[in-house]
């Protein structure tokens, strides 16, 4: 950012290949296929409280290790956090917004490298 050094991508392959919104039949849309359009995938401002939840489950899903340590709950391993997102734990309902923040945050960092 002004220094002349070329800013450093923080979207790991990974990232790339995971899911940030669905298409129209509820599939899930990759960060690539959302910003390269066509594969009709809904914005992810539109997606509903329930397609967010299956959003950040699926995410979880497909990370080959999870477990995020938080104070109250101790540790939380990938299958207690899908436990907690699907019924909708106040637990759950923290995981599927840090899964959020993390989509928008990705969305916007790949649509900047894209303008």
């Amino acid at each position: 950012m002004g220094n002349g050094k070329p800013h450093r991508s923080v979207i790991t392959l990974e990232q790339w290949d995971m899911p940030v919104s669905f298409d129209m039949e509820g599939k899930p849309v990759s960060l690539r296929d959302y910003l390269e359009g066509g594969h009709r995938a809904l914005p992810f401002p539109s997606l509903t409280d329930d397609q967010r939840a299956d959003l950040a489950a699926k995410r979880i899903e497909l990370k080959p290790t999870y477990e995020i340590a938080t104070i109250g709950a101790g540790v939380v391993t990938k299958e207690r956090a899908l436990d907690e997102i699907r019924t909708r734990t106040k637990l759950g309902g923290t995981l599927i917004e840090i899964e959020t923040r993390v989509i928008v945050h990705l969305i916007d960092e790949a649509s900047k490298r894209r303008s």
